[in-house]
């Protein structure tokens, strides 16, 4: 019998995701003084991270069956909408797949 866990279910899109909000981390995409300046020292995502995010976040919502069209409509061309959707969409499926190891339990 194989043994599941929550990584080893995760869909590639969600692996994806996963990867792309680490890396944020990465000292090439955090904020330079200069943004953090514009940015009036917010938590706000540069532009580089959002990109990333937004990248991965169009994956793992055209994987759950929204189009290009649809995601347009609901966020309003907004990547910071589409990004906010990704991370509903994610948490949503990592629940699930909780859920069904718990039940395989």
């Amino acid at each position: 019998m194989a043994v599941n866990n929550v990584e080893s279910m995760k869909s590639d899109e969600m692996v994806h995701f996963d990867k792309a909000m680490k890396s944020l981390m990465n000292p090439e995409n955090l904020s330079t003084p200069e943004e953090k300046a514009k940015n009036g020292n917010s938590t706000e995502l540069n532009d580089r991270s959002k990109e990333i995010l937004y990248l991965a976040s169009k994956k793992l919502i055209s994987a759950n069956g929204i189009s290009e069209q649809e995601l347009a409509s609901r966020t309003s061309n907004s990547k910071e909408q589409a990004i906010s959707l990704a991370q509903k969409i994610y948490f949503e499926k990592y629940n699930e797949i909780q859920k069904k190891i718990k039940s395989e339990n």
